[in-house]
């Protein structure tokens, strides 16, 4: 008799001891915001900044900042070529690699390097962009 009465007083004691359940955080469904990406094949204009930064016009006209730490040849290309190195999309965060081409005479400004998917721009930053650089 005494081992029955001593059991709900250990499933307490032990009870107490267990880490309180995970709650999920409050809100309305799936709280994390959906990645920014783009197609390289939707791009439909570009404008260098340099040879370091890149805005490209992709999808439905949004706007994506692309950093290089210096690509040959970006600031002056006529063509850029942007290819993900994973997956078919190009992604906040992920890299990409560009190849630029022309004008030269002998292709010295076609080169290739890597750049890095900054972020995507909102309608107030492209507009505050300088009319050189806004695609």
């Amino acid at each position: 008799m005494l081992k029955t009465a001593l059991l709900p007083v250990i499933a307490l004691a032990l009870a107490g001891l267990a880490p309180p359940p995970v709650q999920p955080p409050a809100g309305d469904g799936d709280e994390r915001p959906a990645r920014a990406c783009f197609l390289p094949q939707t791009i439909v204009n570009y404008r260098t900044d340099g040879d370091t930064t890149a805005y490209v016009r992709a999808g439905r006209g949004e706007v994506f900042q692309l950093q290089s730490s210096g690509c040959r040849g970006l600031g002056m290309s006529r063509g850029l070529g942007i290819a993900p190195e994973s997956g078919m999309g190009a992604c906040v965060g992920e890299t990409v690699g560009l190849a630029t081409s022309g004008p030269s005479l002998m292709g010295e400004n076609n080169s290739r390097c890597t750049a890095r998917v900054v972020k995507r721009l909102t309608a107030e930053e492209v507009a505050a962009l300088p009319g050189r650089v806004r695609p």
